[in-house]
């Protein structure tokens, strides 16, 4: 494979996504290849896989955006690919080595609680046993194994996303300052996404709920991991990690794809100690145990906001969700001061878990008219 360096040198479908992402236009192709221009500059892009001419194109685009080469052909690879860091910090005699064990109990791990996250993401339960979700695990086959990193023990899990829908420009955006425009619209969070999303979600609540406080966790405590998207299967798994006798700590980070709008406030990473091996398990023995009714909480992108009329004390905004393993849209009525917080939640890409009765009104959208919360997923409700 050629490569630059270590990178390998991305395909012309690849370098044609990025390039049309990040504004280039394609003129009209000719017979070996098309004309794209962006600001005056100008780069032949060839329609045949020639590796010598692709590579002097990304030469010629790091060159044009004035960047590093290798933060380019990363950025150009990974342009659809959420990309979660999973390391494994050893204390094994050798640099760059782990134990054949186990790696091995990484990796598997490692899959396991990510069919779990992908399960989860589509109905919250603290137990799945054998009922795994079957679109979850199709999602989960898609992803990848990049090469482990070198100077340490880093696995690279790779979830390709579907080209994002754009935007929808026949709706005005929202401006609270000015009460000018009452309605807001944006694309649906790839469910794809959601799965890495809920992984990421569900380490910084096992680490927020389980670890940090370092006392067995309490049932409140339960229920907050199962609305987050923890389940026993994914503390099983973890657990299974953090006893391998040459784990000194493990960390999950998230490179969220470009072509995606990235939860914002997100941790960039969460880190474990192996030493909280035994609180992990207990969560997970109670979580076999533990009962939770998923149909009055749901989490969810807000994909739509309104306000009918500046004397209206009340918003609207739309929950992007799944319900009962269906893709769904759950309208949610919010006093003002919430509402306008929403469309912080909202700009900063957070998804936020509401709990309350959904009302069903046959030929009307799905709606719950008094929350009792309504908070982003990644912060902590205070009852």
């Amino acid at each position: 494979m050629a490569v630059f360096g270590e990178q390998a040198i991305p395909t012309v479908n690849e370098l044609r996504s990025y390039m049309r992402f990040n504004g280039w236009n394609e003129q009209s192709p000719g017979p070996t290849g098309a004309l794209w221009t962006r600001n005056g500059k100008r780069i032949g892009v060839p329609s045949e896989p020639d590796n010598e001419l692709i590579a002097g194109v990304v030469k010629r685009l790091a060159f044009a955006e004035q960047r590093d080469l290798a933060d380019v052909v990363t950025s150009v690879k990974y342009l659809l690919f959420d990309v979660t860091h999973l390391r494994a910090d050893s204390d094994y005699r050798y640099a760059d080595a782990i134990p054949l064990e186990t790696g091995a109990k990484i990796v598997n791990s490692a899959r396991t609680m990510l069919r779990a996250t992908a399960t989860t993401a589509r109905w919250e339960r603290a137990h799945i046993g054998s009922n795994y979700s079957k679109y979850g695990d199709d999602v989960v086959a898609q992803a990848l194994m990049g090469h482990t990193q070198k100077g340490s023990y880093v696995i690279p899990v790779l979830m390709p996303l579907p080209e994002p829908e754009g935007a929808d420009l026949h709706q005005p955006a929202l401006d609270l300052d000015h009460e000018q425009v009452e309605f807001h619209r944006s694309p649906s969070e790839p469910f794809e996404r959601r799965v890495i999303r809920t992984f990421a979600q569900s380490m910084q609540a096992v680490k927020e709920l389980v670890v940090d406080p370092a006392r067995e966790p309490r049932a409140d405590d339960m229920h907050e991991l199962v609305y987050r998207g923890v389940s026993r299967e994914f503390c099983y798994a973890l657990a299974g990690i953090l006893k391998q006798r040459s784990i000194g700590e493990f960390e999950a980070s998230v490179d969220w794809a470009q072509a995606v709008p990235a939860p914002a406030t997100m941790p960039r990473s969460v880190t474990i100690d192996s030493e909280a091996e035994s609180l992990v398990s207990k969560a997970a023995d109670k979580l076999r145990q533990q009962k939770v009714d998923p149909s009055r909480v749901f989490s969810g992108t807000i994909v739509q906001l309104r306000h009918e009329s500046p004397d209206d004390p009340f918003g609207e905004i739309a929950i992007s969700t799944v319900r009962q393993g269906h893709a769904s849209e759950i309208l949610v009525r919010l006093r003002m001061p919430l509402y306008q917080k929403a469309w912080d939640w909202h700009y900063q890409g957070r998804a936020v878990l509401v709990e309350g009765t959904v009302r069903r009104v046959p030929g009307k959208p799905l709606r719950v008219d008094e929350p009792f919360r309504c908070h982003p997923v990644d912060e902590m409700f205070l009852a």
